[in-house]
């Protein structure tokens, strides 16, 4: 196989046609099937399905486009380490960072790093857990901060706890809830919930519903925004599952309260995500020295 090979069925993927791919790689459409078919008959697999709405990758497709992409991400982030190195320079990093650390302590981490090497360049993207894995498999960031989902594995990872997060139910201090002792699954059912939009959550929601015998009602509203979940929160209308070292001064002002519900908290290891061959890289280096130093200062969060 040839990187050519790989960019030209990548394209054709995530393009969705032989048309659009053609134009984006800037070669005829005959010269782009002639790779493609020449790549299946080196493979001895048909790597995609042509139908009236164009190509989709088949099950051998869709297991090479994931080592595709990483293939073609890693020779890019190679080919500018090695300019980097040869300007005597660090280069950059791509870093995916759960939303519930994309504050504190991602803050103080990438301050630790801007200290000890000023001339690594470094990129942030925030997102779920789910959102993050794809891109950290395919190569498109070099490491990962996140909270760990309950059974989470994958033998291409290394995944090393920092810190253990905890959760709990909130409410403001005007919710109905907020004054009650002990809270039930069957109290929240009556009341509406604003839930983060990650399957691990909805699994674990569910789970403690039909632990009560309760079916658990569709949440009020679901999103991905944590900004959004905590002025919903503080509306007094919605209870909801939130990181608590971004309520913290909410907590101490007396803005929300933990409910105290039976089973909580809820506890997750965090940390550090990384593929397994990542931390040859200088710039990996020193990024996950940078976390562990900050969060082995950082105690135990409760979320």
């Amino acid at each position: 196989m040839e990187l050519k090979q790989l960019r030209h069925f990548v394209t054709v993927v995530e393009s969705g046609t032989l048309s659009g791919a053609s134009q984006i790689l800037h070669i005829t459409q005959p010269a782009l099937t002639r790779s493609i078919k020449n790549l299946e008959a080196q493979l001895q697999a048909e790597l995609l399905s042509r139908g009236s709405r164009g190509v989709m990758p088949t099950e051998a497709g869709s297991q090479l486009y994931s080592q595709a992409k990483m293939i073609l991400n890693e020779t890019t982030r190679a080919a500018a380490d090695v300019t980097a190195t040869s300007k005597g320079q660090l280069g950059s990093l791509k870093i995916g960072v759960a939303a519930m650390f994309a504050g504190e302590p991602m803050a103080a981490v990438l301050i630790r790093l801007a200290e000890t090497v000023p001339e690594l360049a470094v990129d942030i993207s925030e997102g779920f857990f789910e959102d993050l894995i794809p891109d950290l498999k395919t190569a498109h960031v070099d490491a990962l901060v996140s909270n760990f989902p309950p059974g989470v594995a994958d033998e291409g990872l290394t995944f090393e706890p920092l810190i253990t997060v905890q959760s709990h139910f909130v409410v403001s201090t005007n919710h109905p809830l907020a004054d009650k002792g002990n809270v039930a699954m069957a109290d929240l059912r009556e009341h509406n919930l604003a839930l983060v939009r990650q399957a691990h959550v909805s699994v674990l929601v569910a789970d403690l519903f039909a632990a009560e015998n309760l079916t658990l009602l569709s949440p009020a509203i679901e999103t991905n925004s944590l900004t959004l979940l905590r002025s919903l929160v503080l509306s007094g209308k919605y209870a909801s599952l939130l990181p608590e070292h971004l309520l913290e001064k909410d907590v101490q002002e007396g803005r929300i309260v933990r409910l105290a519900m039976e089973g909580t908290p809820f506890k997750r290891s965090s940390g550090l995500i990384l593929r397994n061959s990542e931390t040859q890289r200088a710039a990996v280096k020193h990024f996950v020295d940078a976390t562990r130093t900050v969060f082995e200062s950082w105690p135990e969060v409760s979320v």
